[in-house]
């Protein structure tokens, strides 16, 4: 639309030119045709400065996402590797299995309160 109006301005000024020649009101619509011009050419960067950004956005929660994932694996691989330097690591594995057994036999109806 603005372009639009940047096109009727300059075939208006354009004519004026030819009939009257350069007039104080030739000079104003022609600095005001130029800030159209000048207003134009920054929404063109700007809409492309603001789909850039919602790009870059969606990237960072996409690498936020796959940060918390990757932090989680290295956490889990920090324990083990520390239960298996202290050497307790078969020790802690045996008694995950019995609360998971108590915790199934739970789920089954055989511990009752």
């Amino acid at each position: 639309m603005l372009m639009d109006r940047i096109h009727e301005v300059n075939a208006l000024l354009a004519n004026s030119l030819i009939k009257t020649g350069e007039t104080d009101s030739y000079k104003f619509w022609k600095r005001t045709c130029d800030i159209m011009k000048y207003a134009w050419d920054y929404m063109q960067n700007l809409n492309w400065v603001i789909r850039e950004n919602e790009h870059l956005r969606l990237r960072c929660e996409y690498l936020e996402a796959r940060l918390i994932k990757a932090e989680r694996l290295n956490d889990a691989y920090e324990i083990i590797r520390e239960l298996k330097l202290q050497g307790v690591f078969e020790q802690r594995v045996q008694v995950v299995d019995t609360f998971m057994e108590l915790a199934l036999d739970k789920t089954e109806g055989v511990y009752r309160d």
